[in-house]
């Protein structure tokens, strides 16, 4: 008996990626129309905004109070 044939890639080399990217952008978009939390100033962009901002904060107070010392 032979063993089963092994394929390395689902479409093609780039296929795959490209497959994937446009899943995961259609399941990322799906998912931000109909989360009830995304309507609610909750999208993943105004999330990671906040968190970004948060860190700003953070480094700034760091420095000015290297500074003050």
């Amino acid at each position: 008996m032979t063993a089963p044939v092994r394929y390395q890639y689902l479409i093609s080399r780039t296929g795959d990626i490209v497959f994937s990217f446009t899943v995961g952008t259609l399941a990322y978009f799906t998912n931000e129309r109909d989360n009830p939390r995304a309507k609610n100033g909750k999208t993943l962009v105004e999330l990671m905004s906040r968190r970004r901002q948060r860190i700003v904060d953070r480094r700034e107070q760091r420095r000015l109070a290297k500074e003050e010392q």
